[in-house]
């Protein structure tokens, strides 16, 4: 598995593509206009065989009390692939570690939506649910 930021317009179309259109507020324009630039977010990309597994969004803001905080965003993974998504999600929290070493960042912040979660049917809540008793 290949990691590495995304930085090329054929990777953002990839990077894209794994995302649910119809739920994502951005379109692809907005989407390749918010990460191609250098200050504001950026995209680190789990890539195999030329096909993108997951995406991880995240940026680094300065803050005179807390010092540097990198702020992951997103993290999305594609869901037509055979690998697991946790396994996409910890090898790109690695990585993200590293970033935050190497910028000398104080702080790490992850958002939670629970919206996402809310979208779920009762029966699929309650599947998983017992499945994380196991």
């Amino acid at each position: 598995m290949d990691i590495r930021l995304i930085t090329v317009k054929e990777d953002f179309e990839k990077a894209f593509g794994i995302l649910n259109s119809k739920d994502y507020h951005l379109s692809y324009y907005e989407f390749s206009l918010r990460h191609e630039s250098k200050r504001g977010h950026q995209l680190i990309g789990a890539f195999q065989q030329d096909e993108c597994l997951g995406v991880l969004s995240y940026e680094i803001n300065p803050n005179h009390v807390l010092g540097k905080i990198l702020h992951i965003k997103e993290i999305k993974t594609n869901k037509s692939l055979k690998v697991k998504p946790n396994t996409i999600h910890s090898v790109l929290l690695d990585f993200i570690e590293k970033i935050a070493i190497e910028e000398k960042c104080d702080l790490v912040k992850m958002q939670y939506q629970h919206r996402e979660q809310l979208n779920k049917s009762i029966f699929d809540r309650v599947e998983s649910y017992l499945k994380s008793l196991l």
